[in-house]
Parts: C-alpha cells; sequence; structure tokens
C-alpha cells in the first residue's frame, strides 16, 4: 500500500488534474456543439450529444481521482472538507477553494442529470449552464495551484484549451438564431434558417413550399388548337 507521502500520490494528483481539465475542455466544446445543433454526414447530431455525455461522466471521474489523490496525499494539508467547502483549505486557500467551486458546480449538474425526470426542463438547462461557469473557475484553479505550468508543454496544453473554448463560443454566437430563441448552426447553401433547419438536415416544408409552383394541365382541360 502506498504512503501517504509517497511522491506516487503527487504525480498521479498532477496528472489526473491534466486530464480532468482536457475532459473538462472538451465536455463544454461538445455542449456548445450540441446546443448548436451541428452535425455533419459523417458524424450525426446524436454522436455528438452521446459523445458529450461520456466525456462528460469521464472528466467527472478524473476529477474525482484528482481530488482523493490530493487528500489522501499528506504532504500537503487539504482535507475532506475543503474539498468542497470553498476556502476552508490551510494550503493556498484561494485556489483551493477555486477548485472546490468548480467542484461543487459539477455536483450541482449531476444532480439535475440524475433527477432530469422529476424537474422541469427550464431548471435543468438552468442548471446545467453551471457547467460553462465551472469550466474557467476550473482554469484558473489550475493554473494558480498547478506547478506544471513552468514547462512549456503545459503552456501549450492550458493556451490549446482556451483557444478551443473560445473558438466554440465564437461559432455559437455566429450561429443563425431560429424562432424561440435559440441558435442552430448555419444551413447548407440554398436552405433557409427555419426553426428545425441544421447543418446536413434534408429540405423542410417550409423550404419546399418556397419553390416556384409548376403547373400541371390537366387532363380535362381542352388543349389548345392550332389556327
Amino acid at each position: 500500500m502506498l504512503a501517504s507521502t509517497s511522491p506516487v500520490l503527487w504525480y498521479a494528483t498532477r496528472a489526473t488534474g491534466t486530464v480532468a481539465m482536457v475532459l473538462l475542455t472538451a465536455t463544454v466544446i461538445l455542449g456548445i456543439l450540441t446546443t448548436t445543433r451541428a452535425a455533419t454526414s459523417a458524424v450525426p447530431r446524436f454522436a455528438i450529444s452521446d459523445l458529450h455525455r461520456r466525456i462528460a461522466l469521464l472528466s467527472v471521474v478524473f476529477l474525482g481521482l484528482h481530488i482523493l489523490t490530493a487528500v489522501i496525499d499528506t504532504y500537503v494539508p487539504i482535507g475532506w472538507a475543503a474539498a468542497v467547502v470553498p476556502f476552508t483549505s490551510t494550503y493556498r486557500p484561494f485556489w483551493i477553494g477555486l477548485g472546490a467551486i468548480a467542484f461543487d458546480l459539477l455536483l450541482a449538474v449531476i444532480a439535475t442529470s440524475l433527477l432530469r425526470q422529476r424537474i422541469s426542463v427550464r431548471a435543468f438547462r438552468g442548471v446545467h449552464w453551471l457547467v460553462y461557469a465551472s469550466w474557467p473557475v476550473a482554469m484558473i484553479h489550475g493554473i494558480g495551484t498547478g506547478t506544471d505550468l513552468r514547462f512549456g508543454w503545459m503552456q501549450i496544453l492550458v493556451a490549446a484549451c482556451i483557444v478551443s473554448v473560445l473558438a466554440a463560443l465564437a461559432w455559437r454566437i455566429r450561429a443563425h438564431p431560429y424562432p424561440g430563441g435559440h441558435r442552430t448552426a448555419v444551413p447548407p447553401s440554398g436552405v433557409p434558417a427555419t426553426g428545425h433547419a441544421a447543418v446536413g438536415r434534408p429540405a423542410t416544408a417550409t423550404s419546399v413550399a418556397a419553390r416556384p409552383e409548376v403547373r400541371r394541365v390537366s387532363r380535362a382541360e381542352p388543349r389548345e388548337t392550332r389556327s
């Protein structure tokens, strides 16, 4: 059994924290793509949504391992209470407190996911917006607490996560609106941005109705006679 001061726990805390950061970033990006109904012929919308759920669950697993190894490692005094109660840690209380806030926000998202059938859609969506708030808080926690930021590879990784989320947010803002106040991905050329239009979707009834009407001659109508 590993001693509570083993360097393995310290390396495990750093590794699981880094993986959790990358997975949480991917969760935010996939969540944005899901809300914009982005899809391609190779990657349908349901596949993006399913991948979003799976990566979100995996990020929670690695976050749990990150907290577990940090608490077990007694080299720094981080107790169980400090993991969920912000700013109660005696070791770097501000930065550890930000990590506790990010963890609490994710717990609220998990709880509403388990109670999805018992709460309103508006409440479910409102709480799920917290995952977008947990991402910058978690990033600031990692930057302030982590010791790997002195390495070039970690700086590149953090910058890539930030740029990726900003690019996804830019795509979200650029996406065309549709009735109901939500937004959807930019429709293909020639397809109107209706309430159900999305990338790669077939033409809707509205788009069909907008086409020029072709008049068919009935058999009962008399044909023109030549003069």
